[in-house]
């Protein structure tokens, strides 16, 4: 079991040097992707699992998170991908992408013609039960119109914060005994700050959130170049457990 890290990085900075939000999570059996920020789908052909992914979850509505979308659906169809796809997302993620694919392929009703999409809406509460289970809880990033945290259970318990704010409720409730908490940390504490205007996280806010729901392992990403550049120092100086992610990690679970 494991997470590939596929892109680390943040909206955007001047000189940012990692790619938009995406990660793998691979149990054996059932791969689930979280978030799918533009080019991901290139990374996922690179390693022979575009045709492979069972699930997409997208956190929210921020071209950072879905951009790569539709993308990554045409791509499996033109690579020959049969077997069905279950595509969580807020609605109007879902509406863009469905838009794209119109666009790309018109007579497809918006979906490729060479496998079936199922698209479950992101809300608070149990969205998949079998061959695992998927929970989501609303994330505290208010500038988005929806923003979510999602819980997969399957051999481990692994919680994706999505963009949010630190001491956020629903988020510590779906993540509590979570064995590995991916949290973002987009600023270190001298731009805590600008991360607080913007509804994100510094390094030693998320490391405090993974002792709050009493994660055993802690992988910080969305990391922002120029906003947060002493991550690796920090992360080491503050935390036990404590995974810096960058682009192409692979973190054995």
């Amino acid at each position: 079991m494991y997470i590939h890290i596929i892109g680390s990085g943040s909206g955007g900075s001047p000189g940012a040097r990692r790619r938009r939000a995406s990660a793998l999570l691979h149990d054996g059996d059932v791969s689930v992707l979280v978030d799918c920020g533009v080019g991901c789908h290139y990374a996922l052909s690179e390693n022979g699992l575009i045709k492979e992914v069972d699930y997409v979850l997208i956190t929210h509505d921020h071209i950072d998170h879905f951009l790569g979308l539709p993308e990554l659906l045409v791509q499996a169809h033109i690579d020959g991908r049969r077997k069905p796809l279950t595509v969580v997302a807020p609605r109007d993620v879902w509406n863009f992408v469905r838009t794209a694919l119109i666009s790309y392929v018109p007579n497809a009703g918006g979906a490729p013609p060479g496998y079936p999409i199922n698209y479950v809406p992101a809300s608070p509460g149990v969205l998949v039960e079998s061959p695992l289970k998927i929970a989501a809880s609303q994330a505290c990033h208010p500038t988005a119109y929806e923003a979510y945290a999602y819980r997969i259970s399957t051999k481990l318990e692994v919680t994706f914060s999505g963009d949010t704010l630190p001491e956020c409720k629903p988020l510590r409730d779906l993540a509590e005994g979570t064995d590995v908490l991916v949290h973002e940390a987009t600023c270190n504490e001298q731009n805590k700050g600008i991360c607080a205007k913007y509804g994100h996280s510094t390094t030693s806010q998320a490391i405090a959130e993974a002792e709050a729901v009493n994660a055993d392992m802690l992988v910080l990403t969305h990391i922002d170049d120029a906003l947060n550049p002493t991550v690796g120092r920090d992360a080491k100086e503050l935390g036990d457990g404590v995974v810096v992610a960058h682009d192409d990690m692979r973190i054995a679970l």
